[in-house]
């Protein structure tokens, strides 16, 4: 982090937002919204119709859209402008200075951004439904004028659908209304202006947003701003990770894959009875086989194999096995930010085979390749240098999903009649595979119930997973969690304007969403991806998180369909609650009495509850029936509660 900032001090601050607005084309931004190029987010000014997308649109940013840095970089929009459209997580974005949140419904009362009077409303286009949402200011930064309005859905957008956006009857902090700009008002009155860019969308908005909202009982005399936009359809948004997973399969089940044993450690400590580290060859879909790198195209637009590339794994089999001589099922690992598959055995982190040991699993895990450790430098030089490849997290993140799918598919397959994987039934004295025939899951913490959402999601070998303390969308959880700080810190040196750091967690999402849980919430069991069947989930989480904030687990419980178990430490809106043993996917949250702020701030770090729920025996408990027989469990007295060590 020192070379990263000393870097940034050598390279100067010489841009404002008047040179970059200067800068700026008249057709790259519109007029609707004079504050800031790019606003409002996202909506279908930045977009052209293609009758070849199966959305019939295209993501169009101008080549002076995006925010320019403090070194006057000018972004490259190429690699968001092949989607097919925005992101299905938010937020939805606008910013009025000084504006007031009176009467503007927050997360404690989603179920009133639906209501007549609600000062924001998104509705389907299509079907004129209203959408449940909650909005807020950025307070991640102290200065009132700049702050940005964010909308957040409150679950999941579908695929391939317009939304209409409206605002209306907004105060300043000094209780003023108001006014929109002189070009909304324009198109909103149908007053006629010299400007080239208001009048080539008169008719569009006319007829495709201000005639629908008035039809759906919004009156156009009471809008500050309205738009609309269209999300990124199903295969736009999964078809790479899918693609990939099937040529995988492929070249496996050809024999493509091997793996070599290179240390095998035999009772290593209380709970571990063998581990066993190896390498698997597994292919390549990267353009190169080193950090930083994005995946192969190919003329359709997916893609392709690039030869191979060697992962390392560690499989951890518990005392138990070893000397009961019986097999256990598989819980695939995912480790947390930016960290490393040997988190599933390091001593700090013993809940993980003791876990194992107590109900008999076999662990295996491989790194996160794309939020690994060895990728966190070249993301930060990333955000420094070359923000138009921050397509190289989630990208990367696919060969990440490629090597996961791998090493599930290895365990279950010639891994599992390996030497070093037998134990000897003490009974009969017959050597047999410690690896059951049945029983894959995934288990993922931090991270690895964010990215690991999508993963579990693609796979067609999982077959339940549990996500602890996780969350989506990337977008809502970064301004919430103390471990953004760092990468915040570069935020705010290249973007000395706090509009254009939240600006670019909308364009981060929508790349990000084919690499992290929100855009694969609905293919659990609403749309599973093709070739897989519907699966459960659990989510276990802690109020008061300072990394991840609950907010994000109630959006993935509401795209998952998941449920609160009874009795629940509180409710949450959206989420139903059923009897201890119903089968189904779940949410259930540990209090440890520490409150959670109600802005877009971390929680205090000092009493942070991150690290809370993995390590409570109830909480392996319940993962393990969940794991065994599918049923949700309150394995807790009551509603689940703990202490802070």
């Amino acid at each position: 982090m020192l070379l990263v900032l000393s870097m940034l001090a050598c390279k100067g601050n010489t841009s404002d937002d008047t040179s970059a607005a200067a800068a700026a084309s008249s057709m790259d931004c519109d007029p609707v919204a004079p504050t800031l190029c790019g606003l409002p987010f996202p909506s279908t000014f930045y977009m052209v119709e293609d009758t070849t997308s199966a959305t019939g649109w295209r993501v169009n940013l101008g080549p002076t859209t995006m925010p320019i840095n403090a070194n006057d970089q000018q972004p490259d929009p190429t690699i968001w402008n092949e989607r097919d459209g925005w992101t299905v997580a938010g937020p939805l974005m606008a910013h009025f200075p000084e504006v007031s949140l009176d009467g503007v419904v927050g997360h404690d009362d989603i179920g009133a951004s639906m209501a007549d009077d609600s000062p924001i409303l998104i509705i389907d286009a299509d079907t004129g439904e209203r959408i449940p949402h909650f909005a807020e200011l950025d307070m991640s930064q102290d200065d009132d004028t700049q702050r940005m309005l964010m909308i957040y859905p409150a679950a999941p957008l579908d695929y391939g659908t317009r939304y209409l956006v409206a605002i209306r009857s907004l105060t300043d902090t000094a209780g003023a209304p108001i006014d929109p700009s002189d070009a909304f008002k324009a198109l909103r009155d149908g007053s006629a202006t010299d400007d080239e860019v208001v009048e080539s969308r008169r008719a569009y908005m006319d007829d495709a947003v201000l005639a629908p909202l008035e039809t759906a009982g919004v009156s156009r005399d009471d809008l500050i701003l309205a738009w609309d936009f269209v999300t990124g359809s199903k295969d736009g948004i999964t078809g790479r990770a899918r693609w990939i997973r099937d040529d995988l399969t492929d070249r496996i089940d050809a024999g493509e894959m091997s793996y070599t044993i290179t240390e095998i450690e035999e009772n290593p400590t209380e709970y571990v009875g063998r581990r066993i580290f190896g390498e698997v060859t597994v292919p390549l879909y990267a353009e190169e086989d080193a950090r930083g790198s994005l995946l192969t195209r190919g003329d359709d637009g997916m893609p392709y194999y690039n030869g191979t590339t060697t992962v390392p794994f560690i499989v951890v089999v518990p005392e138990r096995l070893i000397r009961e001589g019986t097999p256990g099922a598989v819980i695939q690992y995912g480790h947390g930010l930016l960290g490393s598959h040997e988190e599933v055995t390091w001593g700090g982190h013993s809940y993980l085979p003791q876990l194992a040991n107590e109900y008999g699993y076999v662990l295996i895990a491989a790194d996160w390749t794309g939020m690994s450790e060895d990728d966190e430098h070249s993301i930060k030089l990333m955000l420094v240098d070359e923000i138009d490849q921050f397509a190289m997290i989630p990208e990367r993140s696919h060969q990440g999903f490629a090597e996961f799918l791998a090493t599930m598919h290895l365990i279950g397959g010639a891994l599992a009649e390996d030497e070093a994987m037998q134990v000897t039934d003490p009974k009969s004295g017959e050597s047999r595979s410690v690896v059951s025939e049945d029983g894959r899951y995934y288990y993922g913490n931090s991270q690895g119930g964010i990215l690991g959402g999508a993963y579990a999601a693609i796979s067609s070998e999982v077959e339940r997973a549990t996500f602890g303390v996780g969350g989506a969308p990337y977008s809502l959880l970064l301004f919430r969690s103390e471990d953004f700080s760092a990468f915040f810190q570069i935020f705010q040196t290249m973007y000395p304007n706090p509009l254009n750091v939240a600006l670019w967690m909308g364009y981060m999402q929508t790349l990000w969403d084919s690499g992290e849980s929100a855009d694969y919430l609905k293919t659990y069991q609403e749309s599973p991806l093709e070739g897989n069947a519907p699966k459960d989930v659990l989510l276990q989480v802690a109020i008061g998180d300072a990394q991840v904030t609950t907010l994000g687990a109630a959006f993935q419980a509401r795209g998952i369909g998941a449920s609160l178990i009874d009795p629940p430490a509180r409710e949450r809106w959206g989420i139903d609650t059923v009897k201890s043993g119903s089968t189904g996917s779940g949410l259930v949250e540990w209090d440890y009495g520490v409150a959670e702020p109600f802005e877009n701030i971390p929680p205090a770090e000092d009493t942070d509850t991150h690290e809370g729920p993995r390590r409570e025996l109830e909480a392996m408990e319940q993962l393990h029936l969940f794991f065994s027989t599918g049923a949700l469990v309150n394995t807790c007295d009551g509603p689940c509660t703990g202490t802070l060590d």
